[in-house]
């Protein structure tokens, strides 16, 4: 098959350092490439992913993460490249929502996927639980012939009316994580330093346990602020040490010897794959039940899942009790890239037949 994949052009592929989303196209690619396929992938500038059957389009100067209010126009530009080049491809793949789609044209709303004419799908990697979007999409029937994807059912029940829609869990390149059984006496939060993520949470916990929290973490210009006013003063350099963001190989190592990873997200996080990178390493997870946790976290299994800072506290101090090993298994084959790839590949196969 010819198969386009197009990536949010906020970040490189594959990423530098931080990059969920970056990360699964990258593996998407790659791994759709090994099988034979053609696979165009439309990108942001300073993109450097290549190989045999990979063709690299980058559709914007440089990644917009850090030009936010660049970001709608250089997503229009991409996606009217990718419409004008439809008719290459047997299969049109977006990791953007319909509603990131929607340009305003002369004063009128149009969305783009109305135009395109070969198969579409459109992978969610955000949350669905805006009402206004949930709106939109039950009501504009235009968007009912595109094929949905979501990355868990948490993700996908807000919007299930959606006549074509397909689970396909994210998934890792699971020999890179390591197992590791030793581990040392420090909590570990990894990501983003934004509000959602619940940092203070994490903050909080590492307090009332006197356990040391290692925070490898990036903070984006739009979440300065929020860092300056409410994290700064509690990074102490003792108990609270902020490390800021590793590269793969250091995140791993950190990953590797956590006691745990705390996983205090404040809003109904799509996948969270860091839960999967620290069970692959061994590393329990102690998460609020919010978003996908109770999908991937097993429940005094693989780590536990607490509703409160008291309790995550709590669960911390018994965390000794999961074993590594059975982390490890827990994500081995559910969340194995080779698997996410025959998902999409088998889908891909069947929108190209139509």
């Amino acid at each position: 098959m010819k198969i386009a994949i197009v990536s949010p052009v906020m970040g490189p592929i594959p990423p530098k350092k931080y990059g969920g989303i970056e990360l699964i196209v990258n593996e998407l690619v790659h791994g759709l490439a090994e099988r034979g396929h053609e696979v165009t992938v439309f990108c942001s500038g300073e993109s450097t992913i290549a190989g045999l059957n990979i063709t690299r389009v980058e559709t914007s100067s440089y990644p917009t993460r850090e030009h936010p209010d660049e970001n709608r126009e250089w997503e229009r530009k991409q996606l009217l490249t990718v419409l004008n080049r439809q008719h290459d491809f047997d299969v049109i793949q977006l990791n953007y929502e319909p509603i990131a789609c929607r340009f305003d044209v002369n004063g009128t709303l149009v969305n783009l996927l109305d135009s395109f004419e070969v198969p579409v799908a459109l992978t969610f990697h955000n949350t669905t639980d805006i009402a206004a979007n949930i709106a939109y999409y039950k009501n504009t029937l235009s968007l009912h012939r595109h094929t949905m994807i979501f990355v868990s059912e948490n993700q996908r029940e807000r919007v299930a009316f959606f006549p074509k829609t397909h689970i396909i869990y994210n998934a890792l390149p699971i020999g890179d994580f390591p197992l590791e059984t030793q581990k040392e006496n420090y909590l570990l939060f990894l990501g983003r330093i934004t509000p959602s993520k619940g940092l203070p949470e994490a903050i909080a916990v590492a307090q009332k346990t006197n356990t040391p929290l290692f925070i490898i973490a990036k903070v984006d210009p739009v979440d300065h602020d929020y860092y300056e006013k409410e994290i700064k003063s509690h990074i102490d350099g003792k108990l609270v040490h902020y490390l800021g963001e590793a590269d793969f190989p250091g995140k791993v190592a950190y990953l590797q010897k956590a006691r745990c990873l705390l996983f205090p997200i404040r809003w109904e996080e799509p996948f969270g794959l860091v839960m999967v990178e620290a069970l692959a390493c061994g590393t329990p997870v102690i998460a609020f039940r919010r978003g996908s946790v109770p999908e991937i976290i097993q429940d005094g299994v693989n780590g536990y899942i607490v509703g409160t800072v008291e309790e995550m506290a709590a669960a911390v101090k018994k965390v000794g009790l999961i074993s590594s090993l059975a982390c490890r298994e827990s994500v081995e084959t559910r969340f194995d890239n080779k698997r996410m790839v025959s998902k999409y590949e088998k889908l891909f196969k069947k929108l190209a037949s139509k």
